[in-house]
């Protein structure tokens, strides 16, 4: 790799590179771009923001922080001139899993959790209060009647200043983690009761002259990682919270598993108790794009600040091919000698030159029609000449289907995946896969001896999508207990979509969902399924919408499925949203345990087979496919 190659690495790696909000540190803030919901979280109301990994809750949550409104805010207002402060906290598996075990009942643990998150979350507010001092010329004051209600709700004593009270909280706390493994021999003297030195903590903050009229916003980001009766620890102090302080939750979808209480009678809904902004929705395929091009566009400009001629505009750097053009270059200069010399075979001589008009990419489609047969061809191409007009309804619903069938069982590239459209169809919303796309792409480019300066090539774009969605392929193990599974029916399920987009004709064109019809006398079954599909979805495996058309009258209308599109360029079919098949509950569950069996058995439901040669791709992965 040349130095100049080196820096554009480099370069890139520093900001497309860094995709992950945690990589970025205070980076975070000068690469942050506003979504159109952020306005939403800025109300008094409790808030909800459900969205996958990537979708960009870490990055929204923070900018809600005080750090995070210092930098991003433009015109500088003074701190005191605020409505609201945030602090944010980031659920720590290892910290909150240590709080179960069978050595104490589910009641007790959600008290000692309850006494962890009222001191937690009151170290945030005194942190936040060193934060404020050192950054304005205010002091915040706190009559000592007020700091002593604070202390008699922890247990403490001789508590003068604020400052006594963070460091004897700082003290509570490391002693409370350094005693929850043996807690049931050595059970704390007192607890507090759940919310109460929240609610005094605050209620004093506020009665400052230098914080009156504000609010505290606690920013919970990661909630799924709550083990569900801490969620319900969660949602009491979120039901019963004061006007002091409110709070704003980022969690996966389906990651909040738990709506009620600890009182089992009390439930957390949708408008009374919070609001619910959904990240789908609010960037859905309407919405995406625009701000996908402003991250991008940012991010590039941030990597070459000092380069006026580098291409910042995602739709050049990512131009797209038309399926005309993508034909041409599947079929290659052999494929199209070939196709022109059948040409000549099967129509007559005299009729030559105007056959050899058609162009490559329609005339390919003409053999391909109807089952490819020289009789056929040759029919086609004389209705083709004879009225063409007659073709379009044929060419509108199979003819990007049919460049699946190009390459079949060849090596190489089978289908092409490029242009900027496609690579945010890809993501599907999510802004992390698109920097890692946009990043992988460009990292092919630089190794192709392509420069900052020039578009980056179908073949490189292709490479790139393969790349990411391996990548996540691989990652998928390690996200959750499920994780194997997840892969075994990402994989299984992939491999039915490659061999049912290879093998379109006279089928339904770009078969890439799945309905899964429900056994009614297998409930432990139906259980099984639905956990795998949740946390399909949770993970990002799989994507669910409703169902709108029922296959049969014992189906279910709750939701169809489909793999991530990130997973398309891998297994090779088509990354829009299409047709659907059918499942059954049981066959599912086989493409984990027995996918070369159950493979076979859902492809001979539509007269297909599973004998076709697997893409260079996929070579890793053909002891799984063979069953061993």
């Amino acid at each position: 790799m040349t130095l100049i190659q080196e820096d554009t690495a480099r370069r890139l790696n520093k900001t497309l590179g860094l995709y992950k909000a945690e990589w970025l540190n205070e980076a975070i803030f000068s690469l942050f771009n506003e979504p159109s919901y952020f306005e939403e979280l800025r109300t008094h109301r409790p808030c909800v923001l459900i969205g996958g990994r990537g979708t960009g809750k870490t990055t929204v949550l923070r900018g809600l922080s005080y750090e995070g409104q210092q930098a991003l805010s433009s015109n500088p207002s003074p701190i005191t001139e605020w409505p609201f402060y945030g602090v944010y906290y980031r659920v720590n598996t290892n910290r909150v899993t240590a709080f179960r075990g069978a050595e104490l009942t589910e009641e007790k643990w959600s008290a000692y959790f309850g006494h962890y998150i009222n001191l937690s979350f009151c170290q945030l507010l005194l942190d936040f209060v060193k934060w404020f001092q050192d950054n304005t010329s205010l002091k915040i004051e706190v009559p000592l009647v007020d700091l002593k209600k604070v202390a008699i709700t922890l247990g403490l004593q001789d508590i003068e200043t604020i400052d006594d009270l963070a460091e004897e909280i700082e003290y509570l706390i490391l002693d409370f983690e350094s005693l929850i493994n043996t807690i049931a021999d050595n059970p704390p003297d007192r607890i507090s009761a759940l919310g109460a030195p929240l609610d005094k903590l605050a209620g004093a903050l506020l009665k400052s002259p230098a914080l009156q009229g504000k609010q505290f916003y606690f920013l919970i980001d990661e909630f799924e990682n709550f083990e569900d009766y801490q969620q319900k620890v969660l949602n009491t102090i979120i039901k019963h919270a004061n006007t002091n302080y409110t709070f704003k939750v980022g969690v996966r979808e389906l990651g909040w598993r738990q709506r009620a209480t600890l009182n089992p009678n009390e439930q957390l809904t949708s408008p009374a108790d919070y609001a619910r902004i959904n990240i789908a929705d609010k960037l859905n395929e309407s919405r995406f794009p625009a701000f996908a091009e402003s991250v991008i566009r940012q991010r590039i400009l941030s990597a070459f600040p000092d380069e006026s001629a580098v291409i910042t505009t995602p739709q050049q750097l990512l131009p797209s091919i038309s399926e005309l053009e993508e034909a041409e270059l599947l079929l290659g200069g052999d494929g199209k000698a070939k196709l022109i010399a059948r040409l000549k075979l099967v129509v007559p001589q005299q009729h030559h030159e105007e056959a050899l008009k058609i162009e490559l990419g329609y005339l390919y489609f003409l053999s391909y029609w109807g089952g490819g047969s020289d009789e056929t061809f040759a029919s086609n191409i004389h209705s083709w000449l004879k009225d063409k007009s007659d073709w379009k309804h044929r060419l509108d619903n199979h003819f990007y289907a049919s460049l699946y069938a190009i390459r079949k069982g060849k090596r190489g590239i089978s289908k092409y995946y490029a242009g900027w459209d496609v690579y945010v169809s890809l993501a599907n919303g999510n802004i992390r896969y698109l920097l890692e796309l946009v990043h992988a792409a460009f990292t092919r480019h630089v190794e192709n001896e392509g420069t900052p300066q020039e578009p980056i090539s179908p073949k490189s774009q292709t490479e790139a999508a393969e790349d990411i969605g391996r990548k996540n392929l691989s990652e998928l193990e390690g996200l959750s207990v499920e994780g194997g599974k997840l892969t075994k029916l990402v994989l299984s399920v992939g491999r039915i979509l490659q061999v049912m987009a290879s093998d379109a004709n006279g089928h339904a064109p770009e078969v890439n969902q799945f309905h899964v019809k429900q056994e009614s006398s297998r409930l432990e079954a139906s259980e099984q399924v639905k956990k795998i599909l949740d946390q399909a979805v949770m993970h990002l495996a799989l994507v669910r919408s409703p169902g709108n058309k029922l296959m049969s009258e014992s189906d279910t209308a709750d939701y169809d499925y489909r793999l991530h599109p990130i997973f398309s360029p891998l297994f090779v079919f088509s990354h829009r949203k299409k047709r659907k098949f059918l499942l059954a509950e049981q066959q599912l569950l086989g493409l984990i345990s027995y996918p070369r069996e159950t493979i076979r058995e859902v492809l001979s439901q539509s007269n297909r087979s599973d004998d076709l040669k697997l893409p260079d791709q996929l070579n890793l992965f053909g002891s799984y496919y063979a069953g061993n």
